[in-house]
């Protein structure tokens, strides 16, 4: 079944073909049309991600409704989904419902594993903690220097204008290297200096810090930083993380992005769904003062589903569901 797999994790073929097919590879050993379903059914729910091996949208989602077994309306829903009831026959409110249920439910198994790439980060800085200091490296890159040889050809060429030009823009590049190790040194030494909590105990605790202030302190422009830590990369005793990470707005007495891990936090652990004013309090109570309508906005940029979906589909947030 795994070898006849769309790239989204459908099955395109159906039983009686993959029958046929092992038939064909293991002659000796014969199976039916049961044991290829009971196979497939064990895939579908405890592979991942879920649904795979579904032979399309409709059975996926049927198999997701299944799953979910607390929804209001799920024989309607079940019914509807498999064609032996038309939305035409149904009530407004239970359209409604129907199309809330379709909406919040994924579309293909690959949907749960996000958008995926073939890529990997590699940290340009790495950052350890020894005893109770941090030792902090940067990625070693190939040296690059001038070639002597071709420098001693410069006294061969009569006109040395285009020559010039081309070791101008080498020896341009030689010193931008220096200058760019030199300074992510700095500002790495700087943010070690002030989000060493944050590096050491998670993004959850980190302070108050924005570009512009750490520019100012290291006296660099606030765009020259800004350049020199775009698409950057820290290995830290929490992982790997974006320089941009150790760096957020003011939100009274907290950090926005602080606050936000506090929200996933709390979501993660949570047993029933909390209301945003429930959350609001609960951060309250750690002496976080923030209202309601700010959780709402921070909740939402997450991508995270208010808590009335949240318990209507039994939704339990992982780690890295959230968008960060």
């Amino acid at each position: 079944m795994l070898e006849n797999l769309t790239e989204v994790g459908f099955l395109e073929i159906n039983i009686e073909a993959i029958i046929r097919i092992y038939s064909r590879k293991h002659s000796k050993d014969q199976v039916n049309i049961q044991q290829c379903e009971m196979v497939k059914n064990k895939m579908q729910t405890n592979l991942d991600p879920f649904g795979i091996t579904s032979f399309n949208t409709q059975d996926f989602l049927l198999l997701q409704v299944n799953h979910k077994g607390n929804l209001a309306d799920q024989s309607l829903i079940v019914k509807l989904l498999s064609g032996e009831t038309d939305i035409s026959q149904i009530t407004e409110i239970q359209r409604c419902n129907f199309i809330k249920v379709v909406k919040y439910l994924n579309k293909t198994p690959a949907d749960n594993l996000g958008n995926i790439q073939n890529s990997y980060i590699q940290p340009d800085i790495f950052i350890n903690k020894v005893g109770d200091g941090w030792r902090i490296s940067l990625k070693k890159l190939p040296a690059i220097m001038l070639n002597k040889e071709y420098l001693a050809l410069r006294k061969q060429i009569p006109d040395k204008t285009l020559f010039n030009e081309h070791l101008s823009i080498a020896r341009g590049l030689v010193d931008f290297l220096t200058y760019r190790n030199q300074y992510l040194q700095r500002i790495s030494k700087a943010l070690v200096a002030k989000q060493h909590q944050a590096l050491d105990k998670g993004l959850e605790y980190i302070l108050p810090l924005t570009q512009k202030q750490l520019a100012l302190e290291l006296d660099m422009g606030e765009s020259t930083l800004s350049r020199l830590i775009k698409n950057k990369y820290m290995d830290t005793p929490i992982g790997t993380i974006k320089i941009q990470d150790l760096f957020s707005a003011n939100v009274g007495n907290h950090a926005a992005k602080s606050i936000q891990h506090r929200i996933i936090q709390i979501i993660h652990n949570e047993s029933i769904a909390l209301s945003d004013q429930k959350i609001c309090d609960l951060l309250t109570r750690d002496r976080i003062v923030i209202c309601r309508r700010t959780i709402t906005k921070y909740r939402k940029k997450l991508n995270i589903p208010c808590a009335r979906y949240r318990k209507l589909f039994n939704l339990k947030l992982k780690n890295n569901d959230a968008k960060k």
